[in-house]
């Protein structure tokens, strides 16, 4: 418990010093200071109730998401203040969602009895999105409620892992081993895949004709990957290569905002204050920073790059705190991804590892394709950066995320300590 308080007091460190940057520039009015009081005082609540709880889960899951939240929330004081305000909020709210589905969560195997009713909730969530969506920077992908909104996907992440989890527990031998053979390859009869073929092609065809082809792309590989870790078979990921580049075709084709996208990605000098002025500002920026950046609050990314608060505040992080606070992020992300692996592989059951395992090549996946289209690896999807990004359907859902990682995290320690050593076999 004294390393989860200590992770915390640099956390809140790491704020408050932050914080205290931005209002000796004039960055920070009193409010946001406000703000980031309740925060933190939520944050110190948090650490006792684990305390007095007797929390037995990973001690470094949680306190390693708020650090990565504190930049996050660093910055969008910096780059904009009235979005930070509500951006504490949402903050605020997604701890209290972790807590409260970590405390009614009693028995988190029950989750995986329910395999089709996720799958059914994640095509209506995505049918109703489609249909009384709004439509916003190319994706129809809001439904709004007035002035505020809500991204009806990011639910749905919890849904397909859900059902994932649950599916690829109860048929891995068949999947794994096949039960037709095809020349010399076996492969699973379609009773066997039919479930996970109707859902997957399901939910990406959705996903596609709202245009929200960044998130079709993370639950495809979503999908891969998972069958991948619990099959073992490299035929799933080798099969996966021809549909990407075929869907990837048939995307660029059809929409004009994809055409944009890659052609900034190919040569975004061709048009730098057109269609690429986003991804060549970026550039700008990181480069800009060199190994120790220009300091907080001194960069001209937080001015000059769209959507500087969203999709591209990874650029402005890596321009103010250089190359070395941009590994420092990049670093955070990958233990927070290896921790999920690290709680699957002390799971006590297969649907809690399959189900840790998901989260944390979902957080993955979103990282790694947010920060290549940033930095010019990828062509730009659009996605948020988890935890950094403004957006509150993806701080409340992500935290949602965590707080079932921990609820399997601190039963499997009893579980664990009931099995004798030696006979503690945790393999899928």
């Amino acid at each position: 418990m004294l390393k989860s308080l200590s992770l915390r007091a640099i956390t809140l460190s790491i704020l408050w010093i932050g914080l205290g940057v931005l209002k000796l520039n004039d960055m920070a009015e009193n409010g946001l200071l406000l703000q980031g009081a309740i925060f933190s005082v939520l944050i110190i609540a948090g650490s006792l109730f684990e305390l007095f709880y007797h929390y037995q889960g990973d001690k470094y899951l949680l306190p390693t998401v708020q650090t990565i939240m504190v930049i996050g929330l660093v910055f969008l004081v910096r780059i904009n203040p009235s979005r930070a305000e509500t951006q504490f909020l949402w903050a605020n709210l997604g701890m209290i969602v972790f807590y409260v589905v970590f405390l009614i969560l009693r028995d988190y195997r029950k989750l995986g009895e329910y395999q089709y009713l996720w799958g059914m909730l994640a095509l209506l969530l995505l049918l109703v999105t489609l249909v009384f969506g709004t439509t916003l920077n190319g994706a129809k992908s809001w439904i709004s409620f007035g002035v505020r909104g809500f991204q009806p996907e990011e639910l749905v992440k919890v849904a397909l892992l859900l059902f994932l989890a649950s599916y690829l527990g109860k048929n891995k031998e068949l999947l794994r081993f096949g039960t037709v053979q095809v020349g010399r390859i076996s492969l699973p009869d379609i009773h066997t895949v039919g479930p996970f073929l109707f859902i997957g092609v399901i939910v990406l065809g959705l996903l596609g004709a709202q245009k929200s082809l960044g998130t079709a792309l993370v639950f495809f590989l979503l999908m891969v990957f998972i069958m991948y870790l619990v099959t073992e078979r490299v035929l799933y990921l080798v099969a996966s290569i021809p549909l990407i580049l075929v869907t990837g075709a048939i995307g660029y084709l059809l929409f004009g905002h994809v055409r944009v996208r890659v052609a900034a990605w190919i040569d975004p000098w061709a048009d730098p204050t057109g269609g690429s002025f986003q991804i060549a500002q970026s550039i700008f920026a990181i480069s800009g920073g060199r190994l120790l950046g220009t300091g907080l609050g001194n960069g001209i990314g937080a001015y000059q790059i769209p959507y500087g608060d969203t999709d591209f505040i990874f650029a402005v992080i890596a321009e103010e705190l250089g190359f070395l606070g941009a590994m420092a992020v990049i670093s955070l992300f990958i233990i927070v991804v290896l921790r999920c692996f690290a709680v699957s592989v002390r799971a006590g059951d297969r649907f809690g590892q399959i189900l840790s395992a998901g989260i944390g090549i979902l957080i993955g996946v979103e990282a790694l394709i947010i920060l290549a289209g940033v930095t010019k690896m990828l062509p730009l999807t659009g996605l948020p950066l988890p935890w950094v990004s403004y957006g509150g359907s993806s701080m409340v859902v992500h935290f949602m995320l965590l707080g079932i990682l921990a609820n399997i995290s601190h039963h499997s320690s009893f579980v664990l300590n009931e099995i004798p050593i030696g006979k503690r076999v945790n393999a899928l």
